[in-house]
């Protein structure tokens, strides 16, 4: 069995399965624009933007560069240009910026460019995530397009696909862009090797204004394209409440976390939570039929779409050790039920799911659940 919970602080770094990269771009905020200079701002800490768990050692260096981009949610007009042989063709679109950075195994920010060109509705998406390496943030940016609007979802041709990886330069704002080829299972696969004459800018104002400018060395020579977004048309939805550390609640309606609700029946009270990036435990009062009847349910919601079937899972209803609640609830500091049997959530193509562990005698339940 997987372990339900693994934290996103443990991700392995992106370079132990990139190929040869070579710098092609540079990724600059004016200095200007540099962010929370003013006095009447507030410090922002990395604890504020939801990163808890970070020790006293990472790096605030990058805290800026989160700032921006948590501005730039939302919906914007913006305009465009390419330029092919010194002729240059405008174009104008939307730019849609999302992204919950606070909650996930990854902080993540997506930004879809949606416009028309040549009469033809053009698409790309862009993906800026990070993974916590040593004491900062490990940045890629991965690129969709541009490509020609499908009918229904995003394209899905791995071909459209670029990857590249950051490096923040505190002094002068600047995010250095390495290209780098995507992860391949078959390791004859040969990679692909970046052009050193291709080049891709992205600028982040501090009100969230986001540009840029690629020059793609083509057969018929350099190709530039440029989009800058112009009017902010709606504002990035509100956030859902996101818990990390400890918390205690007297009932489930108290509880707003999208991650746990699901996993949390309705009728627990006196709830204890411990939550972390990568998942949570949960400790509470529940009546057996109760539990058996939200479980039920959970499986005849996901019956079609688990990766398990609920037969399948190992010592389904069948008592568990103290010593092994002990050792998966250590951390936490809370002792094992005397008298427990365990049960499964569905779960998702990756592992993820719930552990439940119930004493009837006590009434009493504790979950752990991973959200990789």
């Amino acid at each position: 069995m997987m372990n339900s919970r693994i934290l996103y602080r443990f991700c392995p770094s992106w370079t132990r399965s990139l190929a040869a990269m070579v710098v092609i771009a540079a990724c600059q905020l004016p200095h200007n624009c540099a962010f929370g200079q003013a006095a009447s701002k507030e410090t922002t800490t990395w604890k504020k933007l939801g990163f808890d768990h970070l020790s006293e050692e990472f790096s605030d260096d990058q805290i800026s560069l989160f700032e921006g981009l948590n501005a730039s949610r939302g919906t914007w007009l913006f305009e465009g240009e390419t330029v092919v042989g010194g002729v240059s063709s405008a174009f104008a679109g939307r730019l849609q910026v999302s992204g919950n950075p606070k909650s996930g195994r990854l902080p993540m920010w997506k930004m879809n460019w949606v416009w028309t060109a040549d009469e033809s509705e053009y698409v790309m998406f862009d993906s800026i995530m990070a993974s916590p390496q040593g004491n900062e943030f490990e940045l890629m940016l991965f690129r969709v397009g541009p490509v020609k609007k499908p009918i229904a979802g995003r394209p899905r041709d791995s071909a459209q696909t670029k990857m590249f990886k950051g490096t923040w330069d505190t002094k002068n704002k600047v995010i250095n862009w390495s290209k780098a080829s995507l992860p391949v299972r078959d390791a004859q696969v040969e990679v692909d090797i970046a052009d050193p004459k291709s080049s891709l800018t992205m600028i982040v104002t501090e009100d969230g204004r986001v540009s840029f400018k690629s020059e793609i060395e083509t057969e018929t020579g350099p190709l530039l394209f440029t989009g800058n977004a112009r009017e902010r048309i709606g504002q990035a939805p509100v956030e859902t409440t996101t818990l990390t550390g400890k918390h205690e609640f007297k009932s489930a309606t108290e509880v707003t976390d999208r991650r746990i609700k699901p996993c949390l029946p309705s009728q627990a009270t006196d709830i204890s939570l411990q939550s972390e990036r990568g998942g949570h435990f949960a400790r509470y009062t529940i009546a057996e039929d109760d539990l058996m009847e939200f479980l039920d349910q959970l499986w005849e919601a996901e019956k079609d779409n688990s990766a398990h079937e609920r037969q399948q899972m190992s010592g389904e209803g069948e008592p568990v050790k103290k010593e092994r609640m002990a050792k998966r609830f250590a951390s936490v500091g809370w002792e094992p039920l005397n008298n427990a049997t365990i049960y499964y959530s569905p779960s998702k193509p990756s592992g993820a799911m719930t552990t439940y562990y119930y004493d009837r005698e006590l009434g009493m339940a504790y979950h752990d659940t991973g959200y990789w």
